[in-house]
């Protein structure tokens, strides 16, 4: 309780600080603010939506993640695991190597559901949660941030490398501000996932005593900021503060990153110009609504257009009327058609910001294309031989029948005569 009661006076003086220190206006100022200066080395802010970048700074430089680096790693506790799983911590949970810095005190033998370490992982920042869900998903340390790796390049977020579960500096444990966006996200997709990072404590049971039980989010936006819908910060000495932070307002979500930004309360500052200046100069407007022509093709002799299955979102600065700054690719349909039905869906069409795709659409096919069944020529009938042969098997059983009955009848009147005979003989 001492721990939870500094930690909440903790919050409440950084939070006085913000508001004393710092005049920013709250989220959603009426008026356009201009382009924010930031502390942060590194920062991108996106339209969860669409997926484009409102504001960059440094977005491609490498930066050491620290604890956000457990957004993917409970991403990939999610899709690979059971939240009923009973996880046993193995011997690693003391190796201070792979937990120093925020721990739940795990010790080996100990179980905890999947469910209640993902709670410790992403509320306290748990070094140990790390590690032990790490072993379970992945079977040690290497398996699981393989996993994480091959998950980020499925992502795109090409330029990062993860060393281990928790975020502990390591030598290439590196990303960017545009990959994490990336992994965050597509994180945030999984609603699993938010509830999570939206939590603000949660008591988990433990077989043991004078150990932290209540998970205590120490994302102070999610006791602050009406707005902020979650996710996660970190810290270590190289990678100083790091911040990934989601935002909703008036049907429109944001995304920030902050990285290798120079004190706790920086991070705050930082995100909170971001995303007014989200909120307050862009909008988003339908681009392509659903049912617009994309392409077409040939199935046979007859054209047919490939129509979207839902409408194309972009973001643009209020008021303006300059074209988006995004393309799309529409797929090329592996095979020629010869025949294809309504609504069908045929290919799709990506939506890219520069070389990077950020959002997929199907396009289907607006009509029917069936070619005419061809006349089948008049097949040969072949004799059937089975009536003459019943036929001729039913002639030869009458033959046979009117023979045996005339052999009766002659025999008959044989004997007839041959007794009349002996008749006669028997008068004389």
């Amino acid at each position: 309780m001492e721990v939870l009661a500094l930690r909440l006076i903790t919050v409440l003086f950084t939070a006085l600080a913000m508001l004393l220190n710092f005049a920013v206006p709250v989220f959603g100022s009426p008026d356009k603010v201009p382009v924010p200066e930031i502390s942060s080395e590194g920062a991108i802010l996106i339209d969860i939506t669409t997926g484009q970048t409102l504001f960059a700074k440094n977005p491609d430089h490498p930066y050491e993640p620290a604890s956000t680096t457990k957004i993917m790693s409970a991403l990939i506790a999610l899709e690979k695991g059971n939240l009923n799983d009973l996880v046993t911590a193995g011997p690693s949970v003391l190796d201070q190597e792979l937990t120093q810095g925020t721990r739940i005190y795990l010790e080996p033998g100990e179980q905890v559901t999947l469910e209640n370490l993902l709670y410790a992982l992403l509320l306290n920042s748990a070094n140990d949660a790390a590690v032990a869900i790490a072993e379970h998903i992945g079977g040690d340390i290497q398996g699981f941030t393989d996993l994480m790796n091959a998950k980020a390049k499925e992502i795109g977020a090409l330029n990062t490398s993860f060393k281990n579960p928790s975020g502990l500096s390591a030598d290439g444990h590196l990303t960017t501000a545009r990959d994490l966006a990336m992994i965050a996200r597509f994180a945030y997709q999984n609603p699993v996932f938010r509830d999570y990072v939206k939590t603000k404590t949660k008591i988990i049971p433990r077989n043991r005593e004078n150990i932290p039980t209540e998970m205590y989010n120490i994302n102070e936006f999610i006791w602050t900021e009406p707005t902020v819908t979650g996710m996660k910060t970190g810290y270590t000495s190289s990678a100083g503060n790091t911040y990934v932070a989601t935002a909703e307002r008036d049907g429109r979500a944001l995304l920030g990153v902050v990285l290798k930004s120079p004190s706790k309360t920086s991070i705050y500052t930082d995100m909170r110009k971001l995303f007014e200046y989200g909120f307050t100069n862009f909008e988003n407007v339908v681009y392509k609504p659903k049912g617009t022509a994309l392409s077409s093709l040939m199935v046979g002799d007859t054209p047919v257009n490939l129509i979207l299955t839902d409408e194309i979102i972009h973001t643009r600065e209020i008021g303006s009327t300059a074209p988006p700054d995004i393309s799309l690719h529409v797929l090329p349909i592996a095979s020629e058609l010869k025949e294809i039905r309504k609504d069908q869906v045929l290919t799709s069409v990506e939506i890219v910001e520069e070389d990077r795709v950020l959002n997929s659409f199907a396009l289907m096919a607006d009509s029917s294309v069936i070619p005419p069944i061809p006349p089948q020529p008049p097949s040969k009938k072949s004799f059937n031989w089975a009536a003459p042969i019943i036929l001729i098997l039913l002639l030869f059983l009458y033959m046979v029948y009117r023979r045996v009955s005339y052999l009766r009848r002659h025999r008959s009147i044989e004997r007839k005569i041959t007794a009349g005979r002996y008749r006669d003989r028997d008068l004389f």
